[in-house]
């Protein structure tokens, strides 16, 4: 007979998703969001009744008359929450000597977009997502300014990636932040630890089928770049087939310009402005639909789910089409009391026929709409883009620029994915105290990139394409394996507690490719394939392999449950290194000590904890970096083949780059549990570190007369990272029908200068100790002791040196994240953002240059195009006598200048592609984000049951809803700026239903 219920805490506030099981059988519910709950049951069933933090209560059904009321009470365990830690081991929060952050599963489940990673931006202090607005690019992670290992129950793959992973087959997230939270997984894991748990069966007793879909479309833009739209293509008012500082449009004027129906170049067409949203008239409206069916058993002896993630995204350019799919599956069985098997495997696909976007070098579309073509024609003219097929295209221009139609659809670049994993793992309990378990993972992938263009005679040819026709093919294929055996050791003696392990891990990493190309283009127009090429093609093939053996360790002791001590320490064989560095250790020590436990506190404080550690960290180089080996190039003198040295050197005993890193914190729960913070302080110190070939600020530079440009050594040049950490949520309303819990993430990372390598490190006045490597430095425009610019000969002048401008890196970061709930609604708002920081907009830049800025459209612009006046003088002053010098750093040693205003007349077209904005395009990226909302409604377990299911909720969702920045016509979140496709605001729905 049908039991109802309710699930409470002691203030009367519903617990929703209690689970509630006739104990002895596998009948079982879930109370609903407003704690109500039905389930099949008799009269003397006991009812066995869980929540999660809460006591377990078993209750004896005496008749199916009236409506159980059951209270649950709050557990005591508000830093003994268990943790996913290092190689995959649970362990109590408060023991820990590190800060570790947690994310549900359900936090990332009802607004799906393509990738996961952008729906953990903000969730975590300390870990900085950097969103891309580029098709099928994927998010970037950071923890502490560096890079994120991630590990999928309890194996650090060496090829997923968080596409691999859907988000609906996540049980929990556990962020290991810092050096001495991942000690025990050495040199791979930099910057921290991303730990994903992930389901092996249903949430309750029985068997589940779980259906959850997500469909979102684009509603607008949140940036996107304007453009002038008075004047056409052209220079100096006259039309051209270059830049757009052209005539003036809607002016009655006529020239000889190409008619798109006709398919010519014709007299006397009108000068009209019919363009000016020719970007938003050429893009698509984006579509991302996000579907996950799962079916789940959980029984006495064991669990399986299996689950189907398809992923499909219409981007917001023609053509682009984004294809993934998920196979999923895991369990566990318990073969007895002492021996347990559990296992994963997951199987990804993904396939886009052409990812082409944006990007200056690349030629994208933003460089054919936006930088470089005027408003003088109508995109949408333009859809039949051949004059003759595969032969001459329909377009204005005769050099740079295509047709962006026949750069969709003809001018491909595709890509296909294939990843394979599988982990399974096997613990045996020999008794309490010691348990071995083994864990094998293994992953691999196959992938396949090609680009393809007719025999069209483009003219956008950079990056390898050929106006005769182009076929080419990157093939890679790789594997890794990660296997562990650790035996670990848990006892308990009075007040005393014991925890450690001991194990070992070899990883081994391969993998390899064969990218072909034609050469000097195809024999046929659409004969895509090397054997289509005129020349020999051209083959590049490479390889890579790294074998990684460790040894490992860990002691643990406890007392009185309040003061906890921990030593880890790790070696690693590294196949990268020279012999005589190998081989290296990495020590950790770490303590936390619960205050609360040894001290009388108020009664507000529930807990209170201090902890600290300390880490030497170590990194080794990359495959094959140390090897000095020639570079071979075919046919480069005729048919001759031809190898070229190095241009660098090595040093002798290189060693890996080594980290030091200590940090301390304390942790607190107030008012029973209703406000909690976590606050870090780390400083991470970077010694012996090896130099790249990267140029991007750690290469060590030699003298031309030296015969080579670079070394690899290991620099004396040393610096340190610091940064503060701080976490606040709790429940900031909480009444029996409402509750608004509230979480706010803060952070703020700064790398300084400590020591200079006296030979590699640079001159200047900004690499010393104390200084921040994250300077921002460039050229600059000079100005009088009063701040006037100085002109010469009516041109501003640029300094010959650079000069600081301010910092490259955010002050800091944040994430608002907010739940409501009223009764059987729910509201999730979720507000993040980087405040602070300079950087180079190239867009708005670039189009002072080009003539597309909307600010040049202005009277002098009118002036001289219109009537014919070069008479534009720029405000600021000219040197009329007196000289300057400086010393090497471009500081001035005397100055007797003497300045006039200036009144030199010049063509505002020369002075506007010089001055261009006055900033040298160096911009404050700040901005703040409504990442993501949703709003739902769970409906109630009457009503649902009715139509035979056991749970559903609609939402209406959305992403990328809204953003306050400065920073020019792109969105500064994905922290560069290379004529960056436009951001989408995404807006659609939800619906979960659970059978």
């Amino acid at each position: 007979m049908p039991i109802k219920g309710k699930v409470v805490d002691t203030e009367g506030n519903p617990l929703p998703g209690a689970s509630i099981i006739v104990k002895g059988t596998k009948e079982g519910a879930s109370s609903s969001t407003s704690g109500d709950f039905v389930i099949n049951a008799k009269a003397g069933d006991i009812l066995v009744v869980r929540y999660l933090g809460y006591g377990t209560r078993e209750i004896t059904v005496a008749s199916a008359n009236g409506v159980l009321n059951i209270v649950l009470e709050a557990q005591k365990q508000d830093l003994s929450e268990v943790v996913v830690t290092a190689l995959g081991v649970k362990r109590s929060e408060k023991s820990l000597g590190y800060a570790v952050q947690k994310i549900g599963g359900d936090k990332v489940q009802t607004v799906k977009g393509v990738d996961l990673g952008t729906s953990l931006t903000g969730q975590v202090a300390g870990l900085v997502v950097k969103n891309s607005t580029e098709f099928n690019e994927k998010p970037k992670l950071e923890l502490r300014g560096e890079g994120v290992l991630l590990v999928i129950d309890g194996v650090p793959y060496g090829n997923m990636t968080l596409r691999d992973v859907p988000a609906d087959d996540i049980e929990s997230m556990d962020l290991l932040k810092g050096s001495t939270a991942s000690a025990l997984y050495g040199s791979r894991a930099d910057g921290g630890v991303l730990l994903i748990t992930t389901k092996k069966g249903a949430a309750g007793k029985g068997f589940a089928v779980d259906i959850n879909s997500n469909t979102m479309f684009q509603l607008g833009y949140l940036a996107v770049p304007e453009v002038q739209s008075s004047y056409g293509r052209g220079q100096n008012g006259v039309i051209d087939n270059d830049y757009v500082w052209g005539p003036r449009l809607d002016a009655g004027n006529t020239a000889r310009d190409w008619n798109p129906v006709t398919k010519q170049f014709e007299d006397n067409r009108p000068l009209v402005s019919v363009g000016k949203d020719n970007l938003k008239n050429f893009m698509n409206t984006g579509i991302v639909t996000n579907n996950n069916i799962s079916i789940a058993q959980t029984g006495e002896n064991g669990s399986f789910r299996i689950g189907l993630n398809h992923i499909y995204n219409k981007g917001q350019f023609p053509n682009q089409k984004l294809s993934m799919m998920n196979l999923t599956s895991g369990g566990e069985i318990r073969i007895n009391d002492k021996f347990k098997i559990e296992s994963h495997f997951g199987l990804s696909r993904r396939s886009a026929p052409q990812i082409w976007g944006g990007g200056y070098d690349n030629q994208g579309y933003l460089y054919q709409l936006v930088m470089w073509t005027g408003t003088e024609y109508d995109i949408r003219d333009y859809k039949d883009y051949w004059v003759v097929p595969n032969k001459t295209q329909n377009w204005m221009y005769t050099n740079w620029y295509d047709n962006p139609y026949l750069i969709a659809h003809e001018k491909l670049n595709g890509k296909t994915e294939n990843t394979v994993n599988a982990n399974v793992t096997a613990n045996y309990k020999f008794n309490e105290a010691f348990n071995l378990m083994l864990r094998l993972g293994y992953d691999n992938y196959n992938n396949s990139e090609t680009k393809r263009n007719p025999t069209a005679n483009i003219f956008s040819t950079r990056g390898g394409w050929n106006a005769r026709g182009m076929y080419s093919i990157d093939n890679t294929t790789g594997y890794s394996t990660n296997d562990d055996l650790i035996l670990t050791y848990k006892k308990k003696l009075n007040k005393w507690s014991f925890d450690g392990l001991v194990g070992g891990t070899i990883y081994y990493f391969a993998d390899q490719g064969l990218k072909s190309t034609t050469r000097n283009g195809l024999i046929s127009p659409t004969f895509f394939s090397l054997a289509g090429s005129i020349e020999a093609p051209t083959v590049v093939p490479f390889h890579n392999s790294r074998q990684i053996n460790s040894l490992y360790g860990r002691a643990s002791i406890g007392w009185n449950d309040a003061v906890f001590l921990d030593v880890t320490g790790r070696n690693d064989w590294n196949s990268a290194q020279p012999k005589s560095s190998r081989d290296y250790f990495y020590p950790s020590i770490g303590s936390s000590v619960v205050i609360s436990e040894l001290l009388k506190f108020p009664e507000a404080v529930d807990m209170f904890k201090l902890r600290g550690s300390w880490t030497i960290f170590k990194k080794a180089f990359d495959p094959y970096a140390i090897n000095s080996v020639y570079t071979t190039n075919t046919a480069a003198w005729n048919t001759l083949n031809a190898a070229t040295y190095p241009n660098y050197l090595l040093g002798e005993n290189l060693l890996p780059s080594s980290q030091r890193t200590w940090e301390i914190g304390a942790v607190g729960y107030l008012f029973k549990k209703r406000l909690h913070f976590d606050v870090a302080y780390f400083n991470k110190y970077y010694y012996n570190r090896q130099t790249d070939l990267k140029e991007k600020g750690n290469t060590a530079y030699l003298p031309n007369s030296s015969g080579f440009s670079m070394a690899i050594v290991n620099t004396k040049e040393t610096y340190e990272r610091r940064g503060i950490e701080i976490t606040v949520d709790g429940s900031v309303i909480k009444g029996r029908d409402f509750e608004w819990y509230a979480t706010m993430n803060w952070a703020q990372q700064h790398r300084y200068y400590v020591d200079i390598d006296p030979l590699y490190s640079p001159d200047d006045l900004w690499t010393k100790k104390g200084e921040r490597l994250d300077t921002y430095k460039a050229s600059y425009w000079l100005r009088d002791p009063q701040g006037n610019i100085i002109f010469n000969n009516g041109s501003p002048v640029e300094s010959d040196y650079n000069k600081k401008y301010g910092y490259g890196e955010p002050d800091f970061s944040f994430g608002f994240i907010n739940s409501f709930r009223y009764k059987n609604w729910n509201l999730n708002v979720n507000i993040d953002g980087r405040i602070g920081g300079l950087m180079y907009n190239y867009m708005y830049d670039k189009m002072w240059d080009t003539g597309t800025n909307p600010d040049s459209d202005n009277e002098y612009r009118y002036d001289q195009v219109v009537n014919g006046k070069n008479n534009f003088v720029g405000k600021g002053v000219k040197v009329i006598s007196g000289n300057v010098t400086y010393d090497k750093y471009g500081q001035i040693t005397s100055d007797t200048r003497q300045y006039a205003p200036n009144d030199v007349e010049v063509g505002y077209q020369d002075y506007a592609q010089n001055f261009r904005g006055g900033d040298k395009g160096i911009q404050n990226e700040s901005f703040v984000k409504l990442r993501e909302l949703s709003l739902g409604y769970s409906f109630n377990q009457k009503f649902v049951s009715k139509l035979g299911l056991k749970r559903a909720s609609f939402s209406v969702t959305g992403q990328n809803l809204w953003m306050w920045t400065n920073f020019k016509y792109s969105d500064p979140d994905v922290d560069t700026e290379n004529l960056n496709s436009p951001s989408q605001r995404m807006l659609g729905f939800n619906f979960k239903i659970g059978f």
